[in-house]
């Protein structure tokens, strides 16, 4: 399954584990908004955050099969600021191909 590599990018920064399952045309719809961005933008974004101070932890798939993949985590970014995140991606042979994500504000860590 896919959930492996998607844990190695946000534990090892491991960019090229995560492209390979990123889906060319992947439509990322922002929670924030309900924009919808491209793959271009969305790898610039998130590659900056995971090469920079911010980090992930309890990363979990919470479920995973042929044409779903849900995972949630804890992301901190490097200006201290904390959310639960939830991401909902779409897969079509064995790619990522549309995610919809969801996040909520936590306290700063103590």
């Amino acid at each position: 399954m896919l959930f492996e590599k998607y844990k190695k990018f946000w534990e090892e920064g491991d960019i090229e584990a995560f492209t390979s399952i990123i889906h060319a045309d992947i439509e990322i719809i922002m929670h924030s908004t309900g924009g919808v961005i491209d793959y271009d933008l969305w790898m610039e974004r998130i590659s900056a955050v995971v090469l920079s101070d911010a980090y992930a932890e309890n990363i979990r798939c919470l479920y995973e099969n042929d044409d779903i993949m849900v995972v949630h985590q804890i992301t901190n970014a490097a200006n201290g600021t904390r959310d639960a995140v939830m991401y909902v991606f779409t897969k079509e042979d064995g790619m990522l191909t549309k995610l919809e994500t969801g996040a909520t504000p936590l306290p700063p860590k103590k």
